[in-house]
């Protein structure tokens, strides 16, 4: 016989539907109506409070209803409540570095082992007190810890008796929720499966009835690679789709008068919404100009060429220092951070332009990227690396001069290889011998150390941005020590290279320096090697452009191979939603065996759901379009002998 349930609750919520969809006879009340409805017909009761930031509270006549119900023995599921049975909890926190760990036995819920993970994103979570609940192992467990999916549990972990999560309480038919369960849907829990066992052992348990929840309507999906359909039409309506997210999500605006917005943060919150980064830094400006280019050079659409010229107005009209001192060219890196100059985001504003006037035979503002670069330079130290960063107040004239005659000794390729890139672009394109220079003495001075490069994120990562510099090294000079490097790095990457045609994120020996621990600054996405986790913000973003490139200057199909791989993966990878916010995007994290965006958030400020306009978003849509574009492009790569 079918269990009859009451909820109590003060709004709608994914939840809700889902119970309502698994039983529409399911009876729902506000909490106000406790006092009026005659509990005693119900099998159980579902409290609901996850439908507010603030915790349900019972008032006194309301609490005493229920709880004559608890001590019937009806099960009693009461989520997100401030004070249920003998418990009650200290004031809501959020989430944000916090993950959730299965801490019960496998035959307790199917498809769930101890010390999986799961992520509740940014929502708001009670803690509660240690001596009011009962000591006994919970189901769910918050722990800030930076792993992938899993970790292994000790018994000495569930010691942290507040940090209880789910969990049957005393009396055993009372089972409480301290976080806001509610909004599994509309706040993104990860990964999806796993959030969805939790739930249907809740409503099985309620309905005291197997339950097998089937077709959730999740807010997004990833795309598929149809092996029937043409591959440069699904590349196309790939890159369309990005280029719709720009305008749709209100990165760009006003065709680009006024710049580009950073992009989405990774925090979402428990109603579903996603923290905007209002930022607007100089590196993604031109990288989404370089879009809105290559846009126009696959569909003749003046209006996308006015917008990417708007944005490289935006750059060289505000962003450059004029005044005509020892730091003038200096680019500088957001209105924020008005006088910090990172050299490689300095690259990345001006390699779009200098791509423009290769490949429409222009020397459009080529005189200001001459002298951004040429600031970069006087700036460089004698080993060809540039130190991380300057600031322009302390670039007198002695710093200048004691920057330029000492080791930067920083051969990173997170710092310094697109600056590279920007400098080999502009010999090319202008024969100025010390671009030319200062670029070759940093390149020899990082492969004088490879692999071992000082690295940021992860050894994926320095592969991953050598591969674009490399190709132009060998482009300007055809010098076959440089191809050798080229094909070095990138056979080296293959290392990591899975199925799926993206490269997981791997560090040997675990070098880099960022891998903090939760929230406690800019952290890699690594918990271990072998993690089947890739990096769409620092790593396989840079590989569409950079393996393009690389077929352009050697002819060589291994690189179009290795391409069409990688764009058979993207657009795999891409959101699919009807939220405008995310929908023909992609975020920092994907789990390439679950194909979803899901990885640690111990990031500080760019965690698994990230979306950068730039360093992601452009960076991929542009390598991807090249590719399209290739038959046009390539005789513009031609090696001068």
């Amino acid at each position: 016989m079918n269990k009859k349930v009451v909820v109590v609750t003060e709004d709608n919520s994914d939840l809700l539907q889902i119970m309502l969809a698994r039983d529409p006879n399911t009876f729902v009340i506000k909490k106000a109506e406790l006092v009026h409805v005659d509990l005693d017909p119900f099998d159980a009761i579902a409290i609901l409070g996850g439908t507010a930031d603030k915790p349900m509270l019972f008032l006194a006549p309301e609490r005493l209803r229920i709880e004559a119900q608890i001590k019937k023995g009806k099960r009693v599921f009461a989520e997100y409540v401030a004070s249920i049975g003998h418990v009650y909890f200290e004031p809501p926190a959020t989430t944000r570095f916090q993950r959730l760990v299965y801490c019960a036995d496998p035959h307790q819920i199917n498809g769930l082992s101890a010390g999986m993970l799961i992520d509740d994103q940014c929502g708001m979570r009670l803690r509660p007190h240690g001596i009011a609940c009962t000591h006994n192992k919970p189901i769910l467990q918050y722990s800030a810890v930076h792993a992938h999916d899993n970790i292994e549990v000790k018994e000495e972990f569930y010691q942290s008796i507040s940090d209880r999560a789910l969990w049957f309480d005393d009396p055993k038919n009372l089972l409480i929720c301290s976080f806001r369960l509610t909004p599994f849907i509309q706040a993104r829990f990860a990964p999806k499966a796993r959030i969805v066992h939790i739930v249907s052992f809740i409503i099985g348990w309620l309905w005291d009835a197997e339950v097998e929840l089937k077709d959730i309507p999740f807010t997004y999906s990833s795309g598929t690679w149809n092996k029937e359909e043409g591959f440069n039409q699904q590349i196309q309506r790939c890159t369309a789709r990005a280029m719709n997210w720009f305008e749709r999500s209100g990165i760009v605006y006003d065709e680009g008068k006024t710049g580009v917005l950073e992009g989405i943060g990774t925090e979402i919150y428990s109603d579903g919404s996603q923290r905007i980064s209002h930022v607007r830094r100089v590196d993604c400006i031109g990288e989404v100009a370089l879009s809105y280019f290559l846009q126009y050079m696959l569909s003749g659409d003046e209006r996308n060429l006015t917008v990417s010229n708007n944005l490289h107005h935006y750059i060289f009209e505000n962003y450059m220092y004029k005044d005509r001192d020892e730091c003038y060219g200096m680019m500088r890196w957001t209105e924020e951070a008005w006088g910090i100059c990172y050299q490689d985001d300095v690259a990345r504003a001006v390699i779009p332009q200098l791509l423009q006037c290769l490949y429409t035979n222009s020397r459009d503002r080529l005189d200001d990227v001459i002298a951004a670069l040429q600031f970069l330079v006087r700036t460089t130290g004698t080993d060809g690396t540039r130190v991380f960063r300057t600031d322009h107040i302390h670039l007198n004239p002695e710093q200048m001069n004691k920057l330029r005659n000492e080791p930067g000794n920083l051969p990173s390729a997170h710092y310094n290889a697109y600056y590279y890139a920007a400098l080999l672009l502009a010999y090319k394109l202008t024969g100025i011998e010390s671009f030319l220079d200062t670029s070759l003495r940093g390149l020899e001075t990082m492969m004088s150390v490879y692999p071992h490069t000082t690295r940021e994120q992860s050894e994926t990562q320095e592969y991953c941005r050598l591969i674009l510099p490399l190709s132009w090294l060998y482009g300007v000079t055809g010098a076959a020590e440089h191809k050798e490097w080229l094909y070095r790095v990138t056979k080296d990457l293959q290392r990591y290279k899975h199925a799926s045609g993206a490269y997981l994120e791997w560090d040997e020996g675990y070098q880099a320096e960022m891998r903090h621990e939760m929230g406690q600054g800019e952290s890699s996405l690594i918990g271990q090697n072998g993690d089947p986790v890739i990096d769409l913000l620092y790593s396989n973003n840079w590989l569409p452009m950079g393996f393009i490139q690389a077929y352009f200057v050697t002819r060589d199909d291994y690189f179009l191979k290795l391409w069409e791989e990688l764009a058979s993966f993207m657009v795999a990878a891409q959101l699919h939603s009807g939220n405008p916010y995310i929908d023909g995007a992609w975020a920092r994290a994907f789990d390439v065996e679950l194909q979803e965006v899901y990885g640690s958030p111990a990031d500080l400020g760019w965690g698994p759901w990230a979306i950068e306009s730039g360093w992601t978003v452009a960076e991929i849509t542009s390598g991807l379009m090249m590719g399209l574009l290739k038959d046009r492009f390539i005789d513009f790569h031609v090696i001068e002998k």
